[in-house]
C-alpha cells in the first residue's frame, strides 16, 4: 500500500537525518484528502488521498513527494547541517515554508 511506502521513505530519511549534522530536523509522512465536487448519480463519493514527507527543522518545513524524498536520501551526507539539507531540497525546486515568515 502507498502508506507503507510512504511511512519506509519518511523512516528512511529520518535515519539518515539522524546520522547527519540535521538531529534536529523531523520526518513525517503528511496527508491530503480530496474529494471530488460533484460525483455521478447513485455512486458514492470517493476520496483521493496523497501522501507527502514532510522535513522540518522547526524554522523551516518542505513537503516532498515519495519520489523526491526517495531521492534524497542518497544525497544526504553525514556532516551536512539543516542548511545543506535544504538547500538540496531548494534545488528540487520544492518550495519551502520559513515557519517566521515567507518563502
Amino acid at each position: 500500500m502507498l502508506v507503507d511506502e510512504a511511512r519506509r521513505v519518511a523512516a528512511a530519511v529520518g535515519e539518515r537525518l539522524n546520522t547527519s549534522g540535521c538531529q534536529g530536523a523531523t520526518v513525517t509522512v503528511k496527508t491530503e484528502e480530496v474529494s471530488p465536487k460533484s460525483v455521478p448519480a447513485g455512486a458514492g463519493r470517493p476520496t483521493f488521498i496523497s501522501y507527502y514527507i514532510r522535513i522540518d527543522d522547526g524554522a523551516r518545513v518542505a513537503d516532498l513527494t515519495l519520489g523526491q524524498a526517495a531521492g534524497l536520501i542518497d544525497d544526504i551526507e553525514p556532516g551536512w547541517n539543516a542548511d545543506q539539507l535544504f538547500a538540496a531540497i531548494r534545488a528540487m525546486e520544492v518550495p519551502i515554508e520559513d515557519k517566521h515568515g515567507g518563502e
